[in-house]
């Protein structure tokens, strides 16, 4: 079964069921092994404080987790594999969640276009 790392505007979207996910991209996430990292889940809270990102009531990993998403936590291991990338996205958040795939063997799940430009093999369009 082919393992994927969430983006986190994929997580939030299958969330709150938004139509921008997509057929194929739900078709993926509910036949595959989903994981969402603690840094989509930081990214989100950060977001919902500025007021920028409703979010739903409750413990969001425990909702994810009764979808049957693994929970990633961020590893000091996560955070030493950012200084081994060799490309130049200068967002934080998207940089760990490149770094925790490669270093998962996990491939990221994504519609960035800056990630998606950057052609990386552990990286795919969602």
């Amino acid at each position: 079964m082919k393992r994927y790392l969430l983006d986190t505007h994929l997580v939030y979207w299958w969330m709150t069921a938004d139509a921008r996910l997509g057929k194929v991209t739900q078709r993926i996430i509910a036949k595959s092994e989903i994981v969402v990292s603690a840094v989509s889940v930081w990214e989100m809270v950060l977001k919902n404080t500025k007021g920028k990102l409703p979010l739903p009531q409750g413990s969001i990993t425990e909702q994810l987790a009764e979808q049957g998403f693994i929970i990633l936590p961020i590893l000091p291991r996560h955070i030493e594999a950012v200084r081994n990338l060799q490309c130049a996205h200068p967002d934080p958040f998207d940089r760990l969640l490149i770094a925790q795939a490669r270093d998962e063997k996990l491939t990221l799940l994504t519609r960035d276009a800056a990630i998606l430009g950057l052609s990386l093999d552990s990286v795919a369009e969602g």
